[in-house]
C-alpha cells in the first residue's frame, strides 16, 4: 500500500534535516541557530562539526566570546574577532577561504567544503547592526561555503543604533537573511508543557519568563528517556516556500566526541511526534513507560460503563427511523416514517387522571 501524504511529508522533512546537518548540495548557505539560557545550541553546533569532519570539510571558527581552548570540537582554523574592526575581520576570514569560482562548476567530489562557525552574533548585532547583512553575505563567496551562526535570544542588545528608525532590528534581519533557522528548546520543558495541555492546565513557564527576581534559568530534572534537545527546523526553499518540522536530537555519549574520526557516533534524529514520551495517545505513553507513569486515570464515584445486560437491552431497542425503513413500517403500507408510539399502562392511568381533573 502506498504511504499516505502525511507519511511522505514526515519522511521528506526528516531527510531534509539530515541533509542540512550533513551540509549536502548547498542545503542551506546560512544556518541560524537560535537558543536561550534554558537550552544552549552548543549540542547542535557540535553535531554540525562532527559531521563536517567526517566528510573532511574544513572548519573555520570565528570567535567573538570563546577562547581557543574552550572549543569542544575539532576545528582547522581559529579566528579571533576581539579588538578588530569589521573590515579587518572580514579580511582575515576571506584570506582563509577559497577564491570565488570563475570557470564552470566543478564536481562536488573534487571541491573541499568550508564551514564557517560564528560562536555568538550578539556583539556583531550590537555594535554593527547596520552592517550585519552586508558582512554576513560577503563571507559566502561560493557554493562550497556554509555559514553557521548562533544567536542568543535571551541576551538583550546593548545598543540599538540604526541609521533610520524604520530599519529592522538585528533579530529580524538575521531571520530574514537565514536560509535555515534552527530554534532550540529544552526537551523536559517541552514535555512539561505537553502534559499541561493534555490536562487543560496552564502551561508552565521557566527561567526569565517566570518573572521572579534573581531567576535566570529554570530548574528542570531530567527523567529517564528525556535526553536530547528539541529542534524546530524552518528551511526556506528557493521558491519561497518554507518547510517547518520539529525534531528530537538524541545526543551521543560524551566519550564519542573525541577528535578521532574512527568510532565517532552521530546523534539520532527522530520526529517529535514519533517520540514515545511525546506521543499523543495515552496508550503510546503507557507502552513507553512500561507502567504508564505520567498518565493519571480518571477516578469517579460512579461507573460510566455498561453491564452485559444493559448492552443486550440497548441492542434490542428498535428506533422509529429504523422501523420506518422496513416495507411500509409496522403500521402497514404507506405509513413508513410515521413516529410510532404505543401508550403503556402507566401512561394510560396518567392520561385518565388528567381527563378527570379537566
Amino acid at each position: 500500500m502506498a504511504p499516505s501524504p502525511i507519511q511522505q511529508r514526515r519522511t521528506h522533512n526528516t531527510l531534509l534535516f539530515q541533509k542540512l546537518l550533513n551540509l549536502r548540495d548547498g542545503a542551506s548557505p546560512f544556518t541560524l541557530v537560535m537558543d536561550t539560557l534554558e537550552q544552549s545550541g552548543g549540542p547542535i553546533v557540535r553535531e554540525f562539526a562532527r559531521r563536517a569532519k567526517m566528510l573532511r570539510s574544513k572548519i573555520i571558527f570565528i570567535s567573538f566570546s570563546t577562547l581557543r581552548k574552550k572549543v569542544s570540537y575539532e576545528i582547522d582554523l581559529f579566528v579571533s574577532a576581539r579588538g578588530k574592526s569589521l573590515a579587518n575581520l572580514r579580511k582575515d576570514i576571506v584570506a582563509l577561504l577559497p577564491p570565488p569560482p570563475t570557470g564552470p562548476p566543478l564536481s562536488s567530489a573534487n571541491v573541499t567544503k568550508h564551514l564557517l562557525i560564528i560562536d555568538n552574533l550578539h556583539t556583531l548585532a550590537s555594535a554593527h547592526s547596520q552592517h550585519l547583512s552586508t558582512f554576513l553575505s560577503s563571507l559566502l563567496l561560493g557554493p562550497q561555503i556554509s555559514l553557521l551562526a548562533t544567536y542568543h535570544t535571551d541576551i538583550p542588545l546593548s545598543v540599538l543604533s540604526s541609521t533610520t528608525p524604520y530599519a529592522p532590528d538585528p533579530p529580524t534581519t538575521l531571520t530574514y537573511l537565514a536560509t535555515a533557522i534552527l530554534t532550540i528548546y529544552s526537551f523536559p520543558q517541552v514535555l512539561a508543557r505537553k502534559r499541561a495541555r493534555d490536562k487543560s492546565l496552564q502551561e508552565p513557564v521557566f527561567g526569565l519568563q517566570e518573572g521572579r527576581e534573581g531567576v535566570l534559568v529554570g530548574l528542570s530534572r531530567k527523567k529517564e528517556g528525556e535526553d536530547g534537545v528539541v529542534v524546530n527546523m524552518e528551511v526556506r526553499r528557493r521558491s519561497g516556500r518554507g518547510v517547518v518540522e520539529n525534531f528530537v536530537v538524541i545526543l551521543p555519549p560524551a566519550r564519542s566526541s573525541s577528535s578521532s574520526l574512527k568510532g565517532v557516533a552521530l546523534s539520532d534524529v527522530i520526529l517529535l511526534d514519533d517520540h514515545p514520551l511525546f506521543s499523543s495517545t495515552p496508550s503510546g505513553l503507557g507502552a513507553a513507560g512500561g507502567s504508564g507513569q505520567g498518565e493519571e486515570e480518571v477516578e469517579t464515584t460512579f461507573n460510566l460503563g455498561l453491564t452485559e445486560k444493559q448492552k443486550r437491552d440497548r441492542e434490542g431497542v428498535v428506533l422509529p427511523y429504523f422501523d420506518a425503513q422496513r416495507e411500509g413500517g409496522a403500521a402497514g403500507p404507506g405509513e413508513g416514517g410515521r413516529i410510532l408510539y404505543d401508550m403503556g399502562a402507566e401512561d394510560r392511568e396518567d392520561f385518565d387522571d388528567e381527563e378527570d381533573e379537566i
